[in-house]
């Protein structure tokens, strides 16, 4: 009924009771109906509170953290003491599944009772020494809500959270590494800087490039032809050993199965790594765009921004950003923007002859953004500018309109960059000028006719007088370029050419009575600015005739227009995150803090060596601890005072308290087991058949054993053996008198 969305809390009164069940289903039950209306209800919620109480206590591991999870997602703030209390109590359980549920209980405890945040900050500290690979995780999503600034809780456990990523379950690794990489922000000095894309181009070229799912580090340490090169550029990038240790412990990570944690290293090698080592990344992120089109977007966004920065990153693997027949929009989009930025000397000619195969598709939008990407490459790679123009130009006498109109752009935007060919091209254009109807294609044309009248004493009259036969059935963009064309030509030559004055004359009369008012204003500025000495603009006080100035203001250089990418600007955001993909700030978007310029004291991080956690926390196991042995293992901590706060372990992390009691206990049980089994051999010796099987059955216990008792074991069987062996002789002979 719940799920249906029905109200039945009604029944508050009746379902609480069943609280103490003994069914194990009925309990989750409850909890759940607990949960949803205890807000409503919260005189008889508080009812339920001493049941839970005496679960925390309970010999089942999943009751006493389904009790404190319940607990504390009752959202009473009369509670938050005993909520505190639970989860004190939690924090040292034996485990990790509840000191897991007790982490995730500490920030709806925060929610309760803002005034806890100095004990809950003390209990994230003591917890951040947890050694389970199960429980770290939540203990470090707890510190990122509670106390995100309090890095100095980071310093001693820096190193060991470095060797639990490749451990820890995908969202806790994610939340260790935005964790980290906010940390390392703060503690080291800034090494990207120290290499150029140069130098990485370099490095790349000397692995030999192997199947799609090779292992990196193979490829670069065995298939690079001169290692000592590579060692010595990793002496030159002087990286801090502990950043360092970081990049290699994140580095198994891009095999991950979870998109997320992937992009989350990305993001570190991006943000920490060297620029050398940021190829490392290229391969993880094309495969996730196998995944499905949500995830395909994302992936590719973040692509986009890493791209914009170091192109040199996804530059061998530009087939795989190939547009399908079966992309939608969107992800279309992002992949022409990605194959514009990551064109280069090798891969532009396949790129170039794919984006033609685009130009044929009967989809004008993906027509018109192709045309625009050609452009763009030939931008960016002036070597193949001049096959680009080439191509434009056949384009630009297309049949579709659309593709005239961005091929004509186009080539304006190349020419402007280009101004050694632009006669040539120019005049090619002029002659299709007849044929082609689009308005926006026939304005640039005006403009660029225009722009280089000097160069085309010929063409640009010829033009003029075209376009005023056509003047009334012009588009409003065409009559805009049509009049700056005549007023150019009327400053370049003056008043001695009559034919073009008098042209121009008609087109300003024409423009005059125009149904635009832009049009009508922009016949009277030009009238006005090209003829002042017929009572134009003249400023008698400074002495200025702004017809002095006709040819300066008319025919000066425009620069050439910068080609902004569609997507430009994401890589101002940090990589994977929502401000990103959306390319604006969105709320609770923090950047990454700056570099520091002076280095932090590095010997904050070395006092671990030296730290252990408390034995409960050793445990790096998940369920399974309410065994007898894990029983008799709190009983015998808490008998010696190695509790909640007991003192640290001798050795590594790894030989933890648990450990040690086991093996002790397997020693002295083997003691108990030689101990019994040299007893029955001694005893037997009398008879001649017990001592001999138990000889022979002590013997093979004691081989398995020990060496050295299984020897005393051999001597002794054989001794009773060859005993036994003279009393059966004597049997016989005395039967045989």
């Amino acid at each position: 009924m719940i799920s249906k969305g029905r109200d039945v809390s009604e029944f508050f009164p009746d379902v609480v009771k069943n609280v103490a069940s003994e069914s194990l289903e009925v309990r989750k039950l409850v909890y759940i109906y607990i949960l949803r209306y205890a807000e409503q209800e919260q005189d008889l919620a508080l009812l339920s509170i001493n049941t839970f109480q005496k679960d925390l206590s309970d010999k089942n591991q999943l009751i006493r953290a389904m009790a404190l999870r319940v607990m504390s997602g009752i959202r009473v703030p009369v509670i938050s003491p005993i909520v505190m209390l639970g989860i004190k109590k939690c924090v040292t359980d034996l485990s990790p599944y509840v000191r897991k549920i007790a982490a995730h209980a500490i920030p709806k405890c925060y929610q309760l009772d803002p005034t806890q945040k100095d004990a809950l900050v003390d209990i994230i500290n003591t917890m951040l020494g947890d050694n389970s690979t199960f429980t770290i995780g939540s203990v470090l999503l707890a510190f990122n809500q509670i106390c995100p600034d309090r890095l100095d809780l980071i310093h001693p456990q820096y190193r060991k959270l470095c060797r639990m990523l490749v451990d820890m379950d995908e969202w806790g690794q994610i939340t260790a590494l935005d964790l980290l990489i906010r940390y390392s922000r703060t503690q080291f000095l800034n090494p990207i800087g120290k290499t150029s894309a140069p130098a990485v181009r370099a490095k790349k070229e000397k692995s030999v490039v192997r199947s799609f799912y090779s292992d990196d580090d193979s490829d670069v340490s065995h298939h690079s032809p001169n290692n000592s090169d590579s060692s010595s550029d990793d002496e030159n990038n002087s990286v801090d050993p502990d950043l360092s240790f970081l990049i290699k412990s994140a580095l198994p990570l891009l095999q991950s199965r979870n998109s997320q944690v992937i992009l989350a290293v990305a993001k570190l090698y991006m943000h920490l790594a060297p620029a050398e080592e940021s190829y490392k990344i290229g391969r993880p992120l094309i495969r996730l765009l196998r995944n499905h089109r949500e995830i395909q977007y994302v992936v590719l966004s973040n692509i986009v921004a890493i791209a914009s920065q170091r192109p040199y990153v996804f530059d061998q693997f530009y087939q795989y950003f190939f547009v399908r027949s079966t992309d939608p929009v969107f992800i279309r989009n992002l992949k022409l923007d990605i194959l514009t930025m990551i064109a280069t000397e090798s891969n532009i000619t396949f790129i170039l002859r794919e984006l033609q195969e685009y130009v044929k598709s009967s989809n004008k939008d993906l027509v018109t953004q192709a045309i625009e990407a050609i452009g763009r490459c030939a931008s960016n790679i002036p070597e193949m500018a001049e096959s680009c123009l080439g191509g434009l130009l056949k384009l630009a006498h297309s049949k579709s309109d659309a593709v005239v109109a961005e091929s004509v752009i186009a080539i304006r935007r190349l020419l402007q960059q280009r101004p050694g060919d632009s006669v040539v091209m120019i005049t090619q254009l002029t002659k299709g000028l007849d044929d082609i109807t689009e308005s926006l294609a026939r304005a640039n044309i005006f403009w660029l006719v225009g722009q280089h009248c000097a160069e085309l004493p010929k063409i640009a009259p010829d033009v003029l007088r075209r376009a005023a036969k056509s003047f009334s059935s012009e588009s409003e963009y065409s009559k805009l370029q049509i009049l700056t064309l005549g007023g150019k030509l009327v400053a370049l030559e003056g008043t001695s050419s009559k034919t073009i004055n008098l042209m121009f004359q008609y087109i300003l009369n024409m423009a005059r009575y125009d149904l635009d008012y832009n049009v009508r204003d922009r016949a009277r500025f030009l009238k006005a600015l090209v003829y002042s000495d017929m009572g134009g603009f003249e400023y008698s006080e400074k002495g200025l005739n702004l017809s002095e100035h006709v040819k300066a203001i008319l025919l000066s250089e425009k620069p050439a227009p910068v080609q902004e990418n569609p997507s430009q600007g994401r890589e101002q955001y940090t990589v994977g995150s929502m401000s990103l993909i959306l390319n604006r700030v969105v709320a609770e978007y923090e950047p990454l803090p700056d570099w520091p310029t002076v280095q932090p004291d590095p010997s904050v991080r070395r006092l671990a060596a030296t730290m252990e956690a408390p034995g409960y926390m050793n445990d790096r196991t998940g369920f399974g601890s309410d065994s007898a042995y894990a029983k008799s293992l709190q009983q015998n901590s808490s008998s010696s005072g190695f509790g909640a706060g007991g003192g640290a372990g001798a050795g590594s992390r790894y030989d933890g308290q648990r450990v040690q009691t086991l093996d002790r206990f397997l020693e002295s049980s083997s003691e108990e087991e030689t101990s019994s089994s040299d007893e029955g051999s001694g005893s037997g010796s009398g008879s001649a058949s017990s001592s001999e099987d138990g000889s022979e059955e002590s013997s093979e216990e004691e081989e398995e054993e020990e060496e050295e008792s299984s020897e005393e074991g051999d001597s002794e069987a054989s001794s009773s053996e060859s005993s036994s062996e003279e009393e059966e002789e004597e049997a016989t002979a005395s039967r045989r008198r």
